[in-house]
């Protein structure tokens, strides 16, 4: 018997599978727990949102799967009859937009293919492959391009990912992992489990194996995005990663690798950044308003502060989920007028913005923090950054509830 431990998106899409393969299950949470079911259990599969401090981690650990190890095990081995090419990327800052760039580019290219977007978006993996199997989708080849969290890499023992990218590794989710050493293992197990191409950063190398080196390459750091809509140096890299990724798939399929270079040119141009990742969002009184919201770790903030020649007003931090932000001194000092903060965080920057001289004030609503910031920027004819480096869940469902309330209060402004 399996136990589908979760009732959020991904796990929907697994009971869908399961009952598509007919495989029964029982789907349960915390609020209708049962442990005479789950000691019953083969297997339990475990909803990322669970942390390991929760008590069936601690009873049902040697039970527990992750859903890339079921899908190897128990799914992939009764679909022969499918073609499947696998990219997998991921990053502590980066990863959505990389996906995004290299499923519009790959679906553009090769039409005669079937691309499919997952992860961080609409439609979760399995969710994927039970409509796949359900339509019998057998005359073409899926290129199944999926954003990967460490919640998905975390103790990944089977999986055979064709081509990989691993942009970068920051401190992350240690409320969630034990320690940073977990944390960057799991990202690596990205690397360890790819069977034609990875990328990485340089840095990075040293921590895989001899047999995994032979077939990762150096993450290419430059792309030239004065003709793309995309902002800053993080996504010079992002570009030149997925540039370096389909040429080596060009060169696997034995395809003309000169003219799907033009092509990939042609095609960068069109794509647009994702929403609530360093976009224009609007332009009041002379103040832009940029909406990087998705922004929930000090990396990706740095990131986005990067991206800017001028210093910004800058709304920021709520959920502490461990993150360090005191190597943002410098970056804060250089790129920073003036500071909004809010949430659970708030008291732990104000020695940071102390430190690197930028004037501040804590706020205890959002729609404060959005007037604040506002006036701010009007007073400084300045940009309006909201970057949040933090986690939402202090006082949004989720980091999307928190980028709509965003929206909404930017055009009440």
């Amino acid at each position: 018997m399996i136990v589908v431990f979760g009732k959020g998106k991904v796990w929907n899409g697994i009971k869908h599978l399961l009952q598509v393969v007919q495989k029964p299950c029982i789907v349960m949470d915390d609020e209708d727990l049962d442990d005479t079911i789950l000691a019953q259990a083969e297997v339990i599969l475990m909803s990322p949102g669970v942390k390991q401090s929760h008590r069936l981690y601690q009873v049902y650990r040697d039970k527990i799967q992750s859903e890339l190890n079921f899908l190897w095990k128990e799914i992939l081995p009764l679909l022969q009859d499918y073609q499947f090419t696998w990219v997998w990327i991921t990053a502590t800052n980066g990863k959505s937009t990389t996906t995004w760039v290299a499923y519009n580019v790959l679906a553009w290219m090769f039409p005669e293919k079937k691309v499919w977007i997952a992860g961080n978006f609409d439609i979760p993996v399995s969710e994927i492959l039970a409509q796949i199997i359900e339509t019998k989708q057998t005359n073409k080849e899926h290129i199944m391009v999926v954003e990967c969290s460490s919640f998905m890499l975390y103790q990944l023992q089977d999986f055979s990912f064709d081509y990989s990218i691993l942009l970068n590794i920051a401190r992350d989710h240690l409320d969630w992992h034990k320690d940073w050493d977990e944390y960057r293992d799991s990202k690596l197990n990205l690397l360890k489990f790819t069977k034609k191409c990875g990328i990485c950063p340089l840095e990075l190398m040293e921590h895989l194996s001899h047999e995994t080196r032979n077939h990762t390459k150096k993450l290419p750091l430059e792309y030239d995005l004065s003709e793309t809509q995309f902002l800053g140096k993080h996504n010079q890299s992002n570009l030149a990663a997925v540039r370096l990724l389909t040429e080596n798939y060009v060169v696997d399929s034995h395809l003309d690798l000169a003219m799907y270079q033009e092509k990939f040119t042609e095609v960068v141009k069109t794509v647009s950044p994702l929403d609530h990742r360093l976009k224009l969002l609007t332009e009041k009184w002379g103040v832009k308003i940029y909406d990087d919201g998705i922004c929930t770790s000090s990396h990706s903030l740095s990131a986005a502060l990067d991206s800017f020649d001028n210093k910004v007003v800058l709304l920021a931090w709520w959920y502490d989920k461990g993150d360090d932000y005191t190597w943002l001194q410098d970056l804060c000092s250089q790129k920073v007028a003036f500071m909004v903060l809010i949430g659970q965080t708030k008291t732990k920057f104000e020695d940071l913005c102390i430190r690197a001289g930028v004037a501040y004030i804590c706020v205890d609503s959002f729609h404060e923090a959005v007037q604040w910031s506002y006036e701010k920027a009007k007073e400084l004819w300045n940009v309006l950054l909201f970057s949040p480096g933090a986690a939402s869940f202090d006082m949004f469902k989720n980091v999307y509830h928190r980028v709509e309330q965003f929206v909404m209060e930017v055009e009440m402004l």
